[in-house]
């Protein structure tokens, strides 16, 4: 305690100390008091308190922490002496040489002559108060509502205002009536200082939500930079794609690993058509898009660059709103952003995803350079009997599954008694009966983002069975000359659709000749697509990779082709060959379920007699309804590039007509020449069957020349085709022969004869 008789004038400082020694050796000249009973001031932290002793007055009081400053033989200043007492805003460490500046002003001595200025206004959480924050504590006396006012239109009114307990610099303002949607201006009027600093008028910016809860997709992520060129500078773009005022802050955002962190602080409105911008780094997103507004969410988890997932959810309901499984495959790299299409399709499809075209590479806060929305209804490009009871109809794009019913599927023929979605564009069919229908019927089916379907028709492709597909060339033995200036061939197997109605391709396969363990080597060859009656696919090897009919090497070598048909199937196979030997093998086309729906096993003596080089030269077929078995059903293609892909063969026979209705042979044509004919077509029928049947030829002096069945199994009905060259492989002479077949019933002995006349001509030029 200081003497009874000491004055302290106004202005003047008085020095208090504990050891009056110590205090004088290091400051000499300072006037002290040295009051009774001092006691230590604690170095971790303590409170000076100073009274009016007769009146029992407080005068103040220093609450001083070790973090406000002084320590280390440096004193605490007070840097205003008119400022709060509690705040270590207004203390500092003495700056002074000696380290204190006892008796005279202190060395951060700096007066407040600011008003507080508005830092910023924040609505509770309901909407019914509003904490008006200070850059400094404010005079208690200058507080009450009528300071304070909402400068907006409809705006409730302010019935109290108070300082929060233990925030001097902080306001909380009672509204008469909760904040409604929308955007508002606070301002302060004659607000002081401790000081008596007045502020005559203030005003900060503040927004509130009265937050719809958002349903799932109502909020999308709509671009995402996971591989920026400045590692650091990552962001997530979100999209409210609804008609609903939704608060961000009461969004979350996760990556794969799924722990989640507010996407922005409470109350942060999120309106209908608006992007938000979340990034990692504040400084790197900042310079490198300044005009970007955007949020800094805290608990940013790095974005794997080989691939990631991205999640929202809404926080208070915990519905989810969106995820997108990204993969270095969709795009998004180099400093490029990954950009969504269309906001209302699928977010698990890299098709509705790609890499920004954009200048500065991404688009964060505005429309992305590939927004492209999807208003075309789901288009049907495919359908397909997948067994006997189930067909399969194929869509361009992902489609809605509850739009899937089975009244929306019609054939001609039978009913679509159960539907069932598979791999988001495909609709497998269960069927009351075998279909027998050219096109199926599909109305009102939608697409992911509710574009609906009003009505289509598409072509029906049946299975295709024994007999409906057959073999019609085979190339196994090609030209693959690097230095003869012509284009190398490749191995190629022709198929043809014998009938009036198209068949699928899918899941089709080619073995050949089996082990003698009973395995063949396979190749899938299938491809989601129908042949057309009479069309022509193509299985052709592509050393290269090339999977367009264009670019393939079964075009440069044959270009005439017309491998761009709608009529053929282009069916390459990446691979240098397609196996086929060149003494002879077997060639089997199998359907997805095993079935073989056509066989042959070729030999090179098929080919014409005297060819001196049957290299490059395909095989080919002279009657697609004769036997596949028959050498004289094979012959040497005779065009000028080796063989005919994808058209009519040069020696084939035209379309039978119906075999003799009464027992009896009908030979066509007749007369015939190998050169322009290649064979002529033997068509028989018996009156029973099964019978076993012999068929020889004979010259006009009754000599045999040719036997083309010893002792066959044969229906009532069949075709044979004698290519006008004896039992050796030479070309018989012009005229007359007689064709005698004979037929035995293999229960009852009985035979049968039948015979008819053939002319065998020469061309006369």
């Amino acid at each position: 305690m200081a003497r009874t008789d000491t004055t302290v004038r106004d202005g003047t400082h008085v020095v208090l100390v504990r050891d009056p020694k110590a205090f004088t050796a290091a400051f000499p000249s300072t006037t002290f008091l040295t009051p009774d009973d001092w006691p230590a001031l604690n170095n971790g932290g303590d409170t000076v308190y100073l009274r009016h002793a007769p009146s029992d007055t407080p005068l103040d009081s220093v609450p001083y922490d070790p973090s406000w400053g002084g320590g280390d033989g440096r004193s605490l200043e007070r840097i205003d002496p008119g400022g709060p007492s509690d705040t270590d805003a207004n203390f500092a460490s003495s700056e002074a040489a000696s380290g204190a500046t006892p008796g005279t002003q202190n060395s951060v001595y700096a007066p407040d002559e600011t008003p507080p200025s508005l830092a910023r206004a924040v609505p509770s959480q309901n909407g019914d108060s509003i904490t008006v924050v200070f850059s400094e504590p404010v005079a208690p006396a200058s507080i009450s509502p009528e300071a304070f006012r909402l400068d907006s239109v409809d705006a409730p009114a302010i019935v109290t205002a108070q300082i929060d307990d233990g925030r001097p610099a902080q306001v909380r303002c009672a509204l008469g009536s909760p904040l409604s949607t929308g955007e508002y201006r606070l301002v302060a009027t004659g607000v002081a200082d401790r000081r008596g600093n007045v502020r005559d008028e203030d005003s900060a910016p503040l927004s509130y939500v009265v937050a719809d809860t958002p349903a799932p997709a109502d909020v999308v992520v709509s671009e995402i930079m996971y591989a920026p060129s400045v590692a650091s500078n990552e962001f997530i773009e979100v999209y409210n794609r609804s008609d609903k005022t939704l608060d961000l802050g009461a969004l979350q955002y996760a990556d794969d690993a799924r722990s989640f962190a507010p996407a922005a602080p409470p109350l942060t409105p999120f309106r209908p058509g608006q992007y938000a911008v979340l990034v990692r780094d504040e400084e790197a997103f900042a310079e490198t898009y300044p005009s970007v507004e955007f949020v800094a969410p805290r608990g940013w988890d790095a974005l794997n660059n080989g691939g990631d997932t991205v999640v929202l959810r809404h926080a208070p309901s915990g519905t989810p709103l969106d995820a997108v499984p990204f993969a270095a495959s969709w795009g998004g790299s180099d400093g490029r952003s990954l950009e969504r299409i269309d906001p209302r399709g699928p977010s698990d499809e890299a098709s509705n995803f790609a890499s920004s075209t954009a200048p500065d590479g991404a688009t964060p806060g505005a429309q992305n350079s590939r927004f492209a929305p999807d208003t075309a209804p789901p288009r049907p490009t495919f359908a397909e009997q997948v067994d006997s009871l189930t067909a399969a109809v194929v869509f361009n794009e992902p489609i809605r599954g509850e739009s899937v019913r089975p009244a929306r599927f019609q054939f001609e023929d039978v009913a679509v008694t159960q539907t069932q979605v598979r791999a988001d564009s495909i609709v497998r069919l269960s069927l009351s009966d075998r279909p027998t229908g050219e096109a199926v019927l599909v109305a009102e089916v939608q697409d992911r983002v509710g574009n609906r379907l009003d009505r289509a028709s598409v072509p029906f492709a049946r299975r295709p069975t024994p007999g409906t597909l057959v073999l019609n060339e085979l190339l196994f033995d090609p030209r693959a000359d690097d230095f003869d200036d012509r284009p190398n061939q490749v191995e190629y197997v022709e198929l043809r659709n014998l009938t009036d109605h198209t068949l699928t391709l899918t899941g089709l396969t080619l073995t050949d000749r089996p082990t003698e363990t009973g395995t063949a080597d396979t190749l899938r060859v299938g491809r989601r697509r129908g042949l057309a009656p009479g069309g022509f696919a193509v299985v052709a090897a592509a050393p290269k990779g090339a999977f367009t009919p264009q670019s393939s090497q079964l075009a440069a070598a044959f270009p005439d082709a017309p491998l761009d048909s709608d009529s053929v199937a282009y069916l390459p196979v990446q691979a240098p060959t397609l196996g086929l030997r060149n003494d002879g093998d077997r060639v089997r086309v199998h359907r997805r379920d095993t079935a073989v729906v056509a066989d042959v096993a070729y030999s090179p003596d098929w080919h014409t007699a005297g060819l001196a080089d049957p290299k490059g030269t395909a095989l080919e077929r002279i009657s697609t309804t004769a036997g596949a078995e028959a050498a004289d059903n094979w012959t040497s293609s005779t065009a000028s590039a080796g063989g005919t892909p994808g058209a009519p063969n040069d020696a084939s026979l035209a379309p039978p007509d119906d075999a003799p209705s009464a027992p009896g042979l009908a030979i066509r044509p007749s007369p015939f020449s190998i050169e322009q004919d290649g064979a002529t077509r033997i068509q028989y029928t018996l009156s029973a069957r099964p019978s076993l049947i012999r068929v020889r030829i004979y010259d006009a002096r009754g000599r045999r020349v040719r036997t083309l069945e010893e002792a066959r199994l044969a229906g009532r009905s069949g075709e044979l085709v004698w290519n006008g060259r004896d039992d050796d492989g030479n070309r018989v002479r012009i005229g007359p022969y007689v064709v005698l077949l004979e037929a035995v019933q293999a229960d009852g002995g009985t035979t049968t004869e039948l015979k008819e006349t053939v002319v065998v001509a020469r061309p006369l030029n």
